[in-house]
């Protein structure tokens, strides 16, 4: 999983406008393309409800921005609000309304897709994610409801409750929990080449074998925090399936293994030395044979770049200052 406060910048801002959006669909008067006036669905629901029913209501107005830009603390408190059948129904049927309501035929779904344009998922980082908005086609990802809109209905609107995510992952999670999400966090854990007894393979063992061990996440420490970290992190893979999902990407993992057997001190200089005509720098030339993106904060931008480098750092082959 990938930490998306490493990666986008532009969050904070797309949130408000958001917050904004679904202020103006809920409480005040929209026009359609025909210039016909629409009431709001929070006031209509309101003339139907009881006054236990508007004392719901009500509260979610007052604490409008807080539930709808809860950060995870706050996520964490509205989570535990207890809701009745008739405010469960109201605030599912929100999200859809509010989601699929469309300005320029686009749904608000979507275009919030594309302003946050977050290019991999960021549960796995092994799917694209791409927001295309042609007329014949338009592809997206999916919303993952980090607290399940079903058991927590309160905070079916919330912002950073909403994880955009690939098919694989969000049908994957269902219902099941999930401890760390990307908005607040991501992992820890590395992932490692692992022989079969569950341990850290040295450097010349892999090399040995000429292919890679087993995939497979390494320790934090002994610390409680760590320890904890650990747990929840165990949580998310053991939901999404990440440890057998990413064992399947041996093909990949045996070229990294190949690529670093040939990769040799002379053989990167010579690379050097053919570039150096066309400008090219060293760290080009990595480019070149690693692939790019292997910073931090640019592995939302291709699938499968954090697993590349903790393999390559394990390889021994990230040179000082190089891919930080």
């Amino acid at each position: 999983m990938i930490d998306l406060r490493d990666c986008r910048d532009n969050i904070p801002k797309v949130a408000e406008e958001w917050l904004k959006s679904l202020h103006v669909f809920l409480f005040e008067e929209r026009e359609d393309k025909m210039g016909r006036k629409h009431a709001s669905y929070y006031d209509k629901k309101e003339k139907k409800a009881d006054d236990n029913q508007k004392a719901e209501l009500n509260y979610f107005k007052e604490h409008f921005r807080e539930i709808v830009l809860a950060d995870e603390k706050g996520l964490d408190y509205y989570s535990k609000k207890n809701v009745s059948e008739y405010m469960k129904s109201f605030m599912i049927g929100l999200y859809k309304a509010f989601t699929q309501y469309k300005n320029d035929d686009i749904s608000n779904a979507h275009y919030f897709f594309r302003e946050l344009n977050i290019r991999t998922c960021p549960y796995c980082n092994r799917h694209y994610t791409f927001t295309l908005d042609e007329k014949i086609a338009k592809v997206a990802p999916e919303y993952d409801h980090f607290y399940d809109k079903a058991s927590h209905p309160l905070l079916a609107v919330s912002f950073y409750n909403l994880v955009p995510s690939c098919h694989t992952c969000n049908h994957a999670k269902r219902n099941n929990p999930v401890k760390v999400s990307p908005y607040f966090s991501g992992f820890k854990r590395k992932f490692e080449l692992q022989n079969e007894e569950g341990e850290r393979m040295p450097i010349n063992e892999i090399i040995n074998q000429k292919k890679g061990g087993r995939i497979g996440f390494g320790k934090l420490g002994e610390s409680l925090d760590e320890k904890k970290r650990e747990e929840d992190e165990q949580c998310n893979i053991d939901t999404f399936g990440l440890k057998g999902l990413y064992e399947m990407h041996d093909d990949y993992i045996n070229e990294i293994v190949e690529k670093t057997i040939a990769y040799s001190p002379s053989v990167k200089q010579a690379l050097v030395d053919a570039f150096q005509d066309q400008a090219y720098s060293p760290q080009q030339v990595d480019d070149f044979v690693w692939g790019k993106y292997l910073n931090v904060a640019q592995y939302e931008k291709r699938p499968l770049s954090k697993l590349t480098r903790d393999i390559l750092e394990q390889l021994g082959m990230l040179p000082d200052n190089e891919f930080h």
